[in-house]
């Protein structure tokens, strides 16, 4: 089966086309937000090329495109406040955050960069109040097929299999008519791409629409603003950034309730909050 996606947002990146196609696959992501804990799901993108892959959100690639130039962040501002602004009757105008979703606006900082070539990927991501990268190998990811377990996931007949991954148990299905051997978030390695994922606790990822795209592999922008650091210590540091929000934000003098009184925010439950528990 081939289909040709068309990713409206991707279009809008100014970025050079390709006579190469690329696969493209769309997935839908479940977890728990990180703060709340409460299950949430957005859209996730994969493009892969036999040399690198992104996985990443395409409204954020494309609100970070506007952000990477004066020009498009002016332009990106002028759009949002046309669409969430309100004109009083007096003819005072204000912003009403019940209209944000009605211009673009960044939601989701995840990206995971493959290169095929150095067998390693790069993560980029919002951690601890800061953006934060770090680089890890791909030999920390090995698979173990299950025999005869088999699904159908967008009319392709999905072989499953398992690894232990930075402590979740990943239960993943590919499509070995697929021949390219990545997949969603970190997944990667088996000999097909990854149309579903199960890491357990509500960490669920189900691909959506498959394809291919005459876009290239799309880069990070603004890379220069990711600070380099250790995974562990990057995941260590935003658990204990959400388990002292509310003495943070005091010590810059914010209050979280305006009267002063304790928000009793809720810990930050690491098995049910985070993508991996090993840190």
């Amino acid at each position: 089966m081939k289909q040709t996606i068309t990713f409206l947002l991707m279009c809008l990146v100014a970025i050079t086309m390709s006579a190469v196609e690329n696969l493209a696959v769309k997935y839908k992501v479940s977890n728990r937000d990180t703060d709340s804990g409460k299950s949430y799901s957005r859209d996730m993108t994969l493009v892969a090329s036999p040399n690198k892959s992104l996985y990443f959100n395409t409204m954020s690639l494309y609100v970070d495109s506007c952000e990477s130039t004066p020009e498009g962040r002016a332009s990106l501002r002028e759009i949002q406040m046309k669409a969430w602004r309100v004109v009083q009757p007096d003819g005072t105008v204000t912003y009403d955050g019940r209209k944000l979703g009605l211009a673009p606006e960044k939601n989701e900082f995840l990206y995971v960069a493959k290169d095929n070539a150095d067998s390693n990927m790069t993560v980029y991501d919002y951690k601890a109040g800061g953006l934060h990268k770090y680089t890890e190998p791909y030999g920390e990811m090995e698979w173990e097929i299950v025999a005869d377990s088999t699904k159908s996931i967008l009319g392709y007949d999905c072989i499953h299999a398992v690894t232990d991954y930075h402590g979740r148990q990943w239960r993943a299905w590919f499509a070995p008519d697929i021949p390219v051997q990545d997949g969603p978030w970190k997944l990667h390695g088996l000999p097909g791409v990854i149309l579903a994922a199960d890491g357990g606790d509500g960490f669920i990822i189900e691909a959506t629409e498959v394809g291919m795209t005459s876009q290239p592999v799309p880069e990070v922008y603004s890379i220069n603003n990711y600070e380099s650091g250790e995974r562990c210590k990057i995941l260590a540091d935003h658990e204990h950034y959400i388990n002292n929000l509310e003495s943070i934000m005091a010590a810059q003098g914010i209050k979280i309730n305006g009267d002063g009184t304790p928000a009793n925010l809720p810990k930050y439950d690491r098995q049910r909050q985070a993508w991996e528990t090993d840190y």
